[in-house]
């Protein structure tokens, strides 16, 4: 299992999005959530989701009988969101997802 200090500031931000979305955030969502945020833009976004995904710590799913995609913390990224000192960097609450 990673820790925190093996992730990116993106990644942090995007795991945290993922959590506050509680698995009802598309890319768009997590895209439109994350231009309010001053973090890197490199790599791309979707690149990141998928290394996160790769590792374990988020999934990507869509939608029965849509088009839309959906993206949850899995739950070893559950564990390592737990942590509150992700909370901490990664302070959402000003924005809704």
């Amino acid at each position: 299992m990673q820790n925190l200090t093996q992730l990116t500031q993106l990644e942090l931000v995007l795991l945290a999005l993922v959590a506050r979305g509680k698995g009802k955030c598309s890319w768009y969502q997590l895209a439109k959530q994350l231009s309010y945020r001053d973090v890197p833009r490199e790599p791309d976004m979707m690149v990141v989701l998928k290394k996160l995904a790769a590792d374990g710590l988020v999934k990507r799913y869509i939608e029965t009988g849509s088009w839309r995609d959906r993206w949850e913390l899995t739950a070893e990224g559950s564990i390592l969101m737990t942590d509150a000192t992700v909370y901490e960097l990664t302070t959402l609450s000003e924005y809704e997802v």
